[in-house]
């Protein structure tokens, strides 16, 4: 398991709360869904600050799709410097083309898109610059000394966060109510939660 490893395959949504008035609402929902970390850099939350560094993402923009503005298959969580650089572009959705099989980073920190979806991605957000094969070359070296040497400490930074949110209280509806059992903090208190993802 590596500090950037991308998921296996196309991300399937667990979650479906539905109604809320408020985008904010739903960050809970997303971060259990995206566990923890920003679906396009993948910045995990134990790495920094959540506060002011995570924001909820619209993938179809709210000016050109305002409809979706409240829509929780709409949303993605993602950090604000992606967030930010993503702005109101269309792009592919990342859930589903950064993958194992569309995008390899390599021990020093780059990047390289497999499929033209994934090069776009790379591209418009700027994961291979070199600030970000900087960053991630350092981030993988931080959890590979950790892994090696203080287990500790490599649990903190490849585990979960403590305050796993509780999916328990009720949305205005729920499409996915069976998600509510396969959330983490739900694995948790099952004791079927891993030390590391």
């Amino acid at each position: 398991m590596g500090a950037f490893d991308y998921p296996a395959s196309p991300h399937q949504r667990r979650h479906g709360p539905q109604g809320y008035a408020s985008v904010l609402s739903y960050r809970p929902w997303l971060r259990d869904e995206f566990t923890f970390r920003c679906v396009y850099c993948l910045i995990r939350e134990q790495w920094g600050r959540v506060t002011g560094e995570f924001d909820v993402e619209h993938f179809r923009p709210q000016v050109s799709r305002p409809e979706l503005g409240v829509t929780y298959d709409n949303l993605l969580y993602a950090c604000h410097s992606c967030n930010l650089l993503k702005g109101a572009k269309e792009l592919p959705d990342p859930s589903q083309v950064l993958t194992v099989e569309t995008v390899r980073v390599n021990p020093d920190g780059s990047v390289e898109g497999r499929s033209p979806d994934a090069r776009r991605l790379i591209a418009v957000l700027g994961l291979d610059s070199n600030s970000y094969r900087r960053w991630r070359s350092v981030w993988m070296r931080n959890v590979e000394l950790a892994e090696e040497y203080d287990q500790e400490h490599f649990r903190r930074l490849m585990g979960f966060p403590d305050d796993l949110p509780s999916l328990d209280q009720s949305p205005p509806a729920n499409t996915r109510p069976e998600g509510v059992q396969q959330s983490w903090y739900a694995k948790r208190q099952r004791a079927e939660l891993p030390d590391s993802y």
